[in-house]
């Protein structure tokens, strides 16, 4: 393998998180052994303590809990919570298809928080509204 070829394969491996977990009796990273679908929305996941003395081996769910951005092919059998800045603008849209709004104030307010995050931890603030 060239020294290409692996700056290649280490792009690709880095390419997603791995989700990890420590240990809730030592604190050591546990890594994921085992992964099963329990539905379209969540998977089972058994963990193992990478600390052999510890030994703990443990099963976790990881779970799609909303929708930050609206899938544009959705499935009909998927049904999740959307996310409050979908809320909004969803309403602003709405007002402004019933001229309850003007189209600039409801373009304001579809765009008015629209995280990376949803845990509030964005730095952007929203621009003032428009007069």
């Amino acid at each position: 393998m060239t020294a290409c070829d692996h700056d290649q394969a280490a792009d690709a491996s880095n390419r997603y998180m791995r989700i990890t977990i420590e240990c809730p009796h030592c604190g050591t990273r546990c890594v994921a052994v085992d992964s099963r679908a329990m539905s379209k929305t969540m998977r089972e996941i058994t963990y193992r303590c990478r600390n052999w003395a510890c030994g703990f081996t443990g099963v976790a769910t990881l779970e799609f809990q909303r929708v930050l951005v609206l899938s544009s092919i959705p499935a009909a059998d998927v049904s999740l919570p959307l996310s409050r800045h979908i809320k909004r603008g969803q309403l602003a849209l709405q007002l402004a298809d019933e001229g309850n709004v003007a189209d600039d104030e409801a373009a304001y307010l579809a765009n008015l928080h629209t995280p990376i995050s949803d845990w509030g931890t964005g730095s952007a603030m929203p621009a003032a509204p428009p007069d």
